[in-house]
């Protein structure tokens, strides 16, 4: 029940502030200035709603469907890419499109801003083209391996990381490349850069994750997970990596002298398989969501125990606390302050909460 508080274990406060039912599952989402987000459906529909809920207004969105969508850093214009192989750019605050550009690819997989919010780059096909915020292109990569299944900036937007089959690539800012491959045989998913800049996450079809040390281009190589990897975030401090495959969340110690060695800490608290993890900015909660209609909340201590020998398993910790939705958790989002969570799944709703 909305304005209701919830406690768990004692740690966590958690107050559902409103919700809205879009027309079909929610593929994109993410926080505007203040308390407003936009959220894009698996239709290609575009809404922008406030956390307290009420009417979403539709601005308009892709033929085909939507696949796609990221927002301004510090700006209000969002970036959406659709199965009609457009990229769409919106002003927010005018409530309008400003353009569609036209990639000559059949979809486009993933939009991305670069930090500084000068401009974004999108995932077409087996390339990845570079525009300025107002729309002009800057740029496109050389053919990848197969078609670049993620695209991440580096924290100060010097270079591009790029996944796809055979591993993680590096573009220039304007998208030449790819150059410093990080070879892997078999296909990168999912990419995730410490804060920091020191690592690069890499989540692979193979069940293993990838640490890569992104000076020297040296990698540590994780496996053992149930299936690939699903989702990959980082602590706003950059001590923890977060890992979901299967019903499980791993938390990887990155502090110090890094991962190796070091056993890990399980996460428990979901029967389907986890499908989407973000770390609250400038706190310590991690939340996740799964395909058993659960968002787990959890705070876990820094994962910073060193294997020896006769350890026992990896220690495993419990949610903090759990909030049911109406199907599959298929997007996770908080406000900068970190204090508001956003949860959409795939019947269309997207719920906000205040956690604390």
């Amino acid at each position: 029940m909305s304005g209701v508080k919830r406690r768990r274990r004692g740690s966590l406060t958690v107050q559902k502030l409103g919700a809205v039912r879009l027309d079909e599952a929610v593929v994109g989402l993410a926080f505007l200035q203040g308390s407003r987000y936009a959220a894009l459906t698996a239709s290609g529909s575009l809404y922008l709603a406030d956390a307290a809920g009420g009417e979403a207004r539709r601005l308009g969105g892709h033929e085909q469907g939507g696949l796609t969508l990221a927002v301004q850093p510090g700006g209000m214009r969002v970036a959406t890419g659709g199965q009609d192989g457009t990229i769409r750019l919106w002003d927010t605050a005018a409530g309008r499109e400003v353009c569609g550009i036209e990639t000559g690819t059949a979809w486009v997989e993933r939009v991305a801003w670069r930090p500084n919010g000068s401009g974004f780059a999108a995932a077409l096909g087996r390339r990845v083209g570079v525009w300025a915020a107002d729309g002009s292109r800057l740029g496109i990569s050389d053919d990848h391996a197969s078609t670049v299944a993620d695209i991440a900036w580096s924290p100060d937007g010097s270079r591009i990381a790029t996944a796809a089959y055979g591993g993680a690539a590096f573009l220039s800012p304007e998208g030449a490349g790819p150059s410093d491959h990080v070879v892997l045989k078999g296909s990168s998913l999912l990419l995730a850069w410490q804060s920091q800049g020191r690592y690069l996450a890499v989540g692979n079809q193979d069940a293993t994750v990838l640490f890569v040390l992104v000076e020297s281009l040296d990698t540590l190589q994780m496996w053992g997970f149930p299936t690939k990897v699903m989702a990959l975030g980082w602590s706003d401090d950059g001590r923890a990596l977060a890992t979901a495959a299967g019903s499980g969340v791993i938390l990887w110690d990155a502090s110090g002298a890094g991962p190796k060695g070091r056993t890990p800490t399980i996460l428990d608290g979901h029967f389907g398989s986890v499908t989407t993890l973000a770390w609250q900015p400038r706190g310590p909660i991690l939340a996740s969501g799964g395909s058993d209609g659960q968002v787990c909340l959890a705070v876990p201590a820094r994962p910073a125990t060193r294997r020896r020998r006769g350890d026992a398993d990896p220690p495993t910790i419990e949610a903090d606390h759990s909030i049911t939705l109406d199907a599959e958790a298929t997007a996770l989002v908080w406000t900068p302050a970190g204090s508001l969570l956003a949860v959409g799944d795939r019947s269309g709703t997207v719920a906000v909460h205040r956690v604390g």
